[in-house]
C-alpha cells in the first residue's frame, strides 16, 4: 500500500513539476526576449528601450513571485503533508480525516489521491481489527473449551478420554468403548466402617480426603490414572506395564506409613489398608442414560484385582497380586515376590495362584532396581 502511494504520489508530482516548469519557463522566455529587443531598441529610440527591459523585468519577477506562492499553496504544501502522511501510514497510524483546510486550495488531483489513500487504509484498519477480534474470540473459545475440560477431567480422567480416542470431553458420546488390557490396582482403608463410627460426618470426610490426597499423586507418578473412589476405596488403572502398578502401590504402602507418623504424633489412630493386583482384557468405556452418563471398565479382571485385595485380610499381608500380574512382570527378580496359595476364585474354573510383593529387590551398591533403570534412562 505504502509503495503504492508513492508511486502515484511521484507521477503526480512530476506531471506538476513539469506544468511549473512550464509556468516558469516562459516568463523567462519572454524577459530574454524583451531583453534582447530592448537593447535593440535603446540604440535607436534611446531611454525608451531601458525603460521597457526595466518593466517587463519587474512584471517577471511579479509573475514568478505569484506562480511560486500558488505553486507552495496548491502542491507543495499538499505534497509535503501527504509524504508526512505515507510516513505516519508506513509506522502504523492512520488519520481519521483528511485536513480539508490545507487541500481545499490544493491541485485535486492530489486531494483526490489523498483521499484514496486514507480510505484505502481505513479499509486496511478495520480488515486487521476484524482479523484481531477474530483472533481474540477464537483464543476465548479455546480457552473456554480447555477449562472446560480441566473441569470435566476431575469426574472423567485425561487418560480415560485418550484411549477412547477423543481429543475433549464433548466428542465423548455414550455407547463410546475400546478393548485394552491393563492392570487394575484396587485399595481399601481397614476396619474403616468401625473406626467412622467414633467421628463426625466432617471429621469423616476430611480422613478420606486427606488420605486420597495423599495416594492420588502417587498413581499419576507412575503414568496411571484413577478410575473412580468408592468411599474409601481407590480403583486405579495402569496401561503401561504391571512393574509400575506394583511400584506405584509399593510407593502408596511407604507414604502411608509417613502418613501414620504424623497420625500418630497428632494423637491419632493409624490406618492400614490392603491392596490388590490383576492385568487382564477389559472394556473401556461410557455406561449411563441421556442425562447421566460416567466412564467405567466392564472385565472380569476388575473383580478378580478386588478378590486379591480382599484377601490381604484373611492372608494378613498388605499387598498380594495374582499370577496374570505376577506372569506379565517385565523383571520379576526386581520385587521380592513370594507365592502365597492357589485359591478358587468365584465364577473362575481353575485355581489362581496369589503372589505377595514386599518389596524390591536391592541390587550391588544398595540401590533398587528401578533405580537403575531410571539411571540408565536419563543416562
Amino acid at each position: 500500500m505504502k509503495d503504492m502511494a508513492k508511486e502515484k504520489l511521484g507521477s503526480l508530482k512530476r506531471q506538476l513539476t513539469l506544468e511549473a516548469g512550464l509556468m516558469i519557463g516562459l516568463p523567462v522566455f519572454m524577459l530574454g526576449a524583451f531583453a534582447l529587443f530592448g537593447a535593440a531598441g535603446s540604440r535607436e529610440n534611446g531611454g525608451w528601450g531601458a525603460f521597457l527591459f526595466a518593466l517587463s523585468l519587474g512584471g517577471t519577477v511579479l509573475f514568478v513571485l505569484t506562480v511560486r506562492r500558488r505553486l507552495q499553496v496548491r502542491i507543495y504544501e499538499p505534497l509535503g503533508h501527504f509524504r508526512s502522511t505515507l510516513e505516519d501510514i508506513s509506522e502504523g497510524f492512520i488519520p481519521d480525516q483528511v485536513p480539508e483546510e490545507l487541500f481545499q486550495r490544493a491541485e485535486p488531483g492530489i486531494t483526490e489521491a489523498f483521499r484514496q489513500v486514507i480510505h484505502i487504509n481505513r479499509m486496511l484498519l478495520k480488515n486487521v481489527d476484524n482479523l484481531e477480534q477474530g483472533y481474540e474470540e477464537e483464543r476465548q473459545a479455546k480457552l473456554a473449551q480447555q477449562a472446560l475440560t480441566r473441569s470435566y477431567q476431575r469426574f472423567v480422567p485425561q487418560d480415560f478420554i485418550r484411549f477412547l480416542q477423543k481429543k475433549s470431553i464433548t466428542e465423548v458420546r455414550l455407547g463410546d468403548h475400546v478393548r485394552t488390557e491393563m492392570t487394575i490396582l484396587v485399595s481399601d482403608i481397614r476396619s474403616f466402617t468401625s473406626m467412622s463410627e467414633g467421628m463426625t460426618p466432617e471429621e469423616n470426610f476430611r480422613l478420606i480426603n486427606a488420605y486420597l490426597y495423599i495416594m492420588e499423586p502417587i498413581v499419576n507418578e507412575h503414568h496411571g490414572f484413577i478410575d473412580k473412589y468408592m468411599g474409601d476405596s481407590i480403583m486405579a488403572l495402569f496401561h503401561r506395564s504391571p512393574d509400575l502398578a506394583v511400584r506405584a502401590a509399593l510407593k502408596m504402602l511407604e507414604r502411608l506409613r509417613d502418613f501414620n507418623g504424623e497420625r500418630s504424633a497428632a494423637g491419632l489412630d493409624p490406618l492400614r489398608i490392603g491392596i490388590g493386583l490383576n492385568t487382564g482384557s477389559m472394556m473401556l468405556g461410557i455406561v449411563g442414560g441421556e442425562n447421566r452418563m460416567e466412564g467405567t471398565v466392564i472385565s472380569d479382571a476388575v473383580n478378580l484385582a478386588s478378590r486379591m485385595e480382599d484377601l490381604n485380610k484373611q492372608y494378613g499381608t498388605s499387598l498380594l497380586i495374582s499370577e496374570h500380574t505376577y506372569r506379565r512382570l517385565n523383571d520379576p527378580d526386581a520385587f521380592a515376590v513370594r507365592l502365597v496359595d492357589k485359591v478358587q476364585v468365584k465364577g473362575k474354573k481353575e485355581a489362581v495362584e496369589i503372589y505377595e510383593v514386599t518389596g524390591e529387590r536391592p541390587l550391588a551398591g544398595g540401590a533398587r532396581a528401578h533405580d537403575s533403570d531410571e539411571a540408565g534412562e536419563s543416562a
